[in-house]
């Protein structure tokens, strides 16, 4: 019997490598090869909607997972475990590890895997005007949701919303996903194919997590002074928040911050807010620009 590495789903099963990934995969799943050995995965609904979650079934045992997860709108970050129940709502790529001493199954044997480690990938993502996201679920379960984000864009079905993938190298399976999807999708480029900026190359500083929103000109200054000092001078800064004029109408000044309320902090102006006005330890900088132009000039900043 030949085996190929292409995902499918036969017989209520997910299969990568003739092995079961997971059970009970509803039918409206639908699998469709793309590249060789990949695949993407979708599924119908009866009903339109902005927003559908549809199962991929009950993930087997016998592996290890590593995901990249958004914590936050705009930060992601990883998550391992063992189980589909420790897989984060809004995960961005799943990893999965099946090892010799697996007990994902074959189909054709009920004994276990004896094969060499190998490593499915998951990918979601973009299928026409819907975002896919990967979820798990108490009772072990993979979900997929797709959503528009805009209750007047609606669809019954998504059919490539998550791209599925293995390899023996984890590197190079995700480097090769990338490049088939590249090809497939032809709205992005591979890292390969795209000119890399010089500043990459340079050691640089977000003034972030030295000061959060507290940053200021004087601190920023102090910060540069003591990387020259020690010898090692970035070459480019990032002037992270804390520089805009913003508003937050739920905090109240003296009062202690409550969690959650600092998301509801709004833009007022497109101008720096008066930290950076008459900035300057002499108070030599009349603005922002201003500003930076000396610490170019006085640190060597790009």
């Amino acid at each position: 019997m030949t085996i190929t590495a292409t995902p499918s789903v036969k017989e209520g099963c997910l299969l990568v490598r003739g092995k079961v990934v997971s059970t009970g995969v509803p039918e409206n799943v639908v699998v469709s090869p793309v590249g060789s050995g990949a695949a993407f995965i979708g599924a119908t609904s009866t009903a339109p909607s902005s927003r559908h979650v549809f199962s991929l079934g009950v993930l087997g045992e016998g592996y290890k997972f590593l995901s990249l997860f958004r914590v936050k709108i705009w930060w992601m970050i990883p998550c391992v475990g063992k189980s589909g129940s420790e897989i984060p709502i809004e995960t961005q790529m799943l990893l999965l590890e099946a090892r010799e001493e697996s007990v994902l199954l074959d189909e054709t044997s009920s004994g276990p895997n004896t094969e060499d480690t190998f490593y499915v990938l998951f990918l979601p993502v973009l299928d026409g005007q819907f975002r896919t996201s990967l979820q798990g679920t108490p009772i072990n379960e993979l979900k997929f949701c797709i959503e528009s984000g805009d209750v007047n864009v609606q669809s019954s079905q998504s059919l490539e919303a998550v791209f599925i993938n293995s390899g023996d190298n984890p590197f190079e399976l995700i480097k090769n996903s990338i490049k088939i999807l590249e090809k497939h999708k032809g709205t992005f480029s591979h890292i390969e194919n795209k000119k890399i900026p010089a500043h990459l190359d340079w050691f640089g500083w977000c003034t972030w997590d030295a000061f959060y929103t507290e940053v200021n000109p004087q601190r920023i200054e102090e910060g540069l002074q003591s990387f020259m000092e020690g010898g090692c001078s970035p070459k480019f800064l990032i002037i992270d928040d804390g520089w805009q004029e913003t508003v937050n109408e739920f905090q109240k000044e003296g009062e202690p911050l409550i969690e959650g309320i600092q998301f509801a902090t709004r833009l007022v102006d497109i101008k720096e807010n008066n930290k950076f006005k008459s900035s300057g330890s002499d108070n030599s900088c009349i603005d922002l620009h201003d500003f930076v132009d000396v610490i170019k000039d006085k640190y060597g900043l790009k």
